[in-house]
């Protein structure tokens, strides 16, 4: 699990699952390149990691922000191993609700940034060519259904493909490509999914959990297992790290 030498990219940086994740991967030995929107967050975070950090403030749901800039800021970083999207945002609505500007918006940042990211990161002139690995966030939305989710579990089934598919064409690279599954993890996001339901509602979902919910640690250190070493044979996995959710 050491990652001394080796440097990434993680989306979201500022807060949740990126921030556990930024925080481990300092503490193994890695170079990184922190990427939010969250200018503040990401700033604070900066200071909060051992090693070599440096910093990015991006929309993703911008395609050509993700292309320019990235590159852009590479050629001063230096080229990458891989990288962790853990940039995403929910959308609880029931079908007759659906909004298509929204829908479109988590499309854009949830999945299709995955897509440019893995386009750039593959390149020889980002892409170090050696130890590459690349880690996409799904859900356990992404496999089993939801009432008021379809869009959410749209853009987290659609990662899952991807994962697979990109596992194939990359590893000529020497790139795998994998993903975890989460399933609810205590963050500032679900504190905020919370207010939309009952009490009853909020018990019934932690109870779906046979160990409890999570924090985010516990997807940041599978992610650090999936960069290291460690894995090296594995690639085009979906692993599920959710409490025993869907075992059930």
């Amino acid at each position: 699990m050491d990652l001394s030498g080796r440097s990434y990219i993680i989306t979201g940086a500022a807060s949740g699952i990126g921030k556990a994740t930024a925080i481990i991967l300092s503490k193994l030995g890695a170079k990184l390149l922190l990427l939010d929107i969250n200018k503040g967050n990401l700033e604070q975070l900066h200071d909060s990691c051992e090693n070599m950090v440096d910093t990015l403030v991006i929309d993703l749901t911008k395609s050509g922000d993700i292309k320019s800039l990235v590159k852009e800021k590479i050629a001063v970083f230096g080229k990458i191993n891989g990288f962790v999207h853990c940039a995403g945002i929910p959308y609880i609505s029931p079908l007759n609700a659906v909004n298509t500007e929204k829908s479109e918006m988590l499309y854009k940042l949830n999945t299709y940034a995955a897509i440019e990211l893995a386009k750039v990161c593959s390149n020889k002139q980002v892409y170090v060519g050696e130890h590459g690995s690349f880690v996409l966030l799904s859900s356990v939305y992404g496999l089993v259904g939801s009432a008021a989710n379809v869009v959410y579990a749209m853009s987290k089934a659609a990662i899952i493909g991807i994962t697979r598919s990109l596992s194939i064409e990359l590893a000529p690279k020497n790139i795998r490509v994998n993903c975890i599954a989460p399933g609810f993890v205590k963050t500032n996001m679900l504190a905020g999914n919370a207010g939309a339901f009952d009490d009853s509602y909020n018990q019934k979902l932690e109870a779906l959990h046979p160990l409890g919910l999570g924090d985010a640690d516990s997807i940041a250190e599978p992610i650090a297992f999936l960069l290291s070493d460690a894995s090296r044979w594995i690639t085009g996995a979906i692993i599920n790290v959710d409490g025993g959710f869907t075992a059930q």
